[in-house]
């Protein structure tokens, strides 16, 4: 009975993380997204969520190969774990994109945490395993959203996102908060 109590719950890790970065996948994210939301209108308590993106993965993965570009997804991911350990909660959105939940804190505390994160991703000089050659800075772009009265997590992560969108478009390695970047705040 043990053993299966074990392999079930090995399982159910499995289904709910990511196999090359170890963070939560899209289905983790979208259950515990609803989860901290639920929980937020509960309490009334504050909730930050951020998109994380990486600025031109696809060139990494045209000029280097995927194994490099898969190398790169996993040093973003594990600076991006430690920031987001619980009860925050990181995981791998889709392709070269992860998203952060961060319950009980404020769009401001999570863009500055952020801001910092960004420049230990981007002061680290990564080499390729297979030949040492140096690939060059990583650099990510983010966008944080705080939870308003009566917002659905939907429209939560629609802000977040497009605040990454407007730091995309502002130039890329930088972070840009809904609340107080105008255009995003009303989207």
């Amino acid at each position: 009975m043990h053993q299966l109590r074990d392999h079930l719950a090995q399982v159910r890790r499995d289904a709910t993380t990511d196999a090359l970065t170890n963070l939560g996948n899209r289905k983790a994210f979208d259950t515990e997204l609803r989860r901290a939301h639920e929980a937020a209108e509960r309490s009334g308590e504050v909730l930050a969520l951020a998109v994380v993106d990486i600025d031109h993965f696809k060139r990494f993965n045209d000029t280097w190969g995927h194994q490099t570009g898969d190398q790169v997804l996993r040093y973003v991911a594990s600076v991006l774990a430690r920031v987001g350990a619980p009860p925050r909660f990181a995981a791998r959105y889709g392709g070269e994109e992860f998203a952060l939940i961060f319950p009980g804190e404020t769009a401001e505390s999570v863009h500055t945490l952020l801001s910092d994160t960004l420049k230990e991703i981007a002061s680290r000089a990564l080499r390729r395993r297979s030949t040492n050659e140096e690939l060059g800075a990583i650099t990510v772009s983010a966008g944080v959203a705080e939870l308003k009265n009566r917002e659905t997590a939907h429209t939560l992560l629609e802000r977040a996102d497009a605040a990454l969108y407007a730091s995309k478009h502002a130039g890329r390695n930088r972070v840009t908060n809904a609340e107080t970047h105008a255009g995003v705040a009303a989207a």
